[in-house]
C-alpha cells in the first residue's frame, strides 16, 4: 500500500509538471507573464493540485467499486461521476492557467487565444489517458482479489455442502429415523405419518440447498423446525426449541444448512435426559442469529471443531465478520452474523 502511494504521488507530479510546463510554454502567453510564472511557488501550487485532484480521484474510484452492487441498481451514477472528474480536470487546467495569469498580472486573465485553448484540450486528454490507465489498474487488481476471495468462498462452500450432506445423510442418522419411524406406525401411527412428512422436508432441503450461498433465516426456520421434530419424537419430552425470533428478521440472509450445524452439535455432545433435558434458545442479538443451549457434555464423545470452522471461514469471507462462541461454564453460545442479500 505504501508503494501504491508513492508511485501514484510521483505520476500525479509528473503529471502536474507535464502540465505546468506546457500551459507555460504553449499557450499564448506574453513573455513577461511567462517569465512571472516561471517561479517555485508556480510550480509547487501545480503539483499539490494535481496530487489532491489524482488522489480523490482515486478515492471515487474504490468508492464506486465497494458500492458496486448499489451502483448497479442505479447504473446511471457511474458514467455521471466519472464525467464530472473528467469536467474537474479540465476545470482545474482551465483554473491553474487563470490563477498563474493573475498571479503574473495579466491584463486579461480569462481570455485565452485558439491555439491556448487547443493546448488546453490536448493536456486534458493526456491526463485523461494516464488517469484511465491508473484506474483500470486499481478496478484490475480489486477484480483480482474478488476473484480469489470467490474462489476461495467457492472451496468453503463446497466442503460445507459436502459436509452438510454427509452429516444428514450418514447410515447412523437415517437408521435412527426409520427406526423412530417403525416404532411410531407400531404405537402412534398418527405420529408416524407427521414423523414422516417432516423426514422428508428435511432431506429436501438439505438436497436443495447444495447449490445455494445464502437462504432466508425465514428458510432455515422453518427447515430447522422439521429437524427437531425428528428428534423430539425420538429422544421424548427432553429436547425443546426455544424460537424468538422476531418476525421482522426473517428475510436476512445467511449460510443454508447453519442451523443444522448447531443444532447438530448441541445433540452430539450434550447428554439429553428426562433427568437433563436440553432447551435449545434461539434469538436475535445486535444483527446475530444467537444460539444457546445448557451444558451436559457427553464423556465419550470427541469434538474435531471442523463444522463451526468451516461456517466461520464462510461468514467471514461473505460479510467480513466472524462468528461468536462463548463457552462458558453452565452455557454454550454460538453467534453467526446476518447478512442482506
Amino acid at each position: 500500500m505504501k508503494w501504491n502511494n508513492l508511485i501514484y504521488g510521483i505520476l500525479f507530479s509528473g503529471l502536474g509538471a507535464f502540465s505546468y510546463f506546457l500551459l507555460v510554454d504553449y499557450t499564448n502567453l506574453s513573455p513577461h507573464i511567462a517569465d512571472a510564472l516561471y517561479s517555485r511557488g508556480a510550480f509547487i501550487y501545480f503539483i499539490l493540485a494535481f496530487n489532491v485532484l489524482g488522489y480523490a480521484t482515486l478515492r471515487l474510484s474504490s468508492w464506486i467499486n465497494t458500492q458496486y452492487a448499489v451502483n448497479m441498481r442505479s447504473r446511471w451514477k457511474i458514467p455521471v461521476i466519472y464525467l464530472a472528474g473528467m469536467s474537474l480536470f479540465l476545470l482545474l487546467n482551465y483554473g491553474l492557467l487563470v490563477s498563474a495569469k493573475i498571479l503574473a498580472g495579466a491584463a486579461n486573465p480569462f481570455s485565452i487565444q485558439p491555439r491556448g485553448w487547443w493546448m488546453l484540450i490536448t493536456i486534458w486528454l493526456v491526463e485523461l489517458v494516464i488517469l484511465g490507465l491508473l484506474l483500470a489498474n486499481r478496478s484490475t487488481q480489486k477484480a483480482l482479489r474478488l476473484q480469489q476471495r470467490a474462489a476461495v468462498l467457492q472451496a468453503e462452500n463446497d466442503t460445507a455442502r459436502y459436509t452438510a450432506l454427509q452429516n444428514q445423510l450418514n447410515p447412523h442418522f437415517l437408521f435412527n429415523s426409520l427406526n423412530t419411524l417403525i416404532a411410531e406406525i407400531e404405537y402412534n401411527p398418527k405420529n408416524a405419518v407427521h414423523f414422516t412428512k417432516h423426514l422428508s422436508s428435511v432431506y429436501r432441503y438439505v438436497l436443495q440447498s447444495q447449490d445455494k450461498t445464502l437462504v432466508t433465516l425465514g428458510e432455515e426456520l422453518e427447515f430447522i423446525r422439521s429437524y427437531l421434530f425428528l428428534h423430539e419424537v425420538r429422544l421424548g419430552n427432553c429436547l425443546t426449541c426455544q424460537n424468538n425470533v422476531p418476525a421482522e428478521y426473517a428475510e436476512k440472509m445467511l449460510p443454508p444448512l447453519t442451523l443444522q450445524l448447531l443444532v447438530e452439535n448441541v445433540i452430539k455432545h450434550n447428554s439429553i435426559t428426562p433427568g437433563k433435558p436440553m432447551v435449545i434458545t434461539i434469538r436475535i442479538e445486535d444483527e446475530y442469529l444467537s444460539v444457546s443451549n445448557p451444558i451436559h457434555p457427553k464423556k465419550s464423545v470427541a469434538s474435531s471443531g471442523i463444522g463451526l470452522e468451516n461456517l466461520a471461514k464462510r461468514c467471514e469471507l461473505m460479510s467480513g465478520k466472524k462468528i461468536i462462541i462463548k463457552n462458558e461454564t453452565e452455557k454454550f453460545t454460538v453467534k453467526v452474523p446476518l447478512l442482506y442479500e
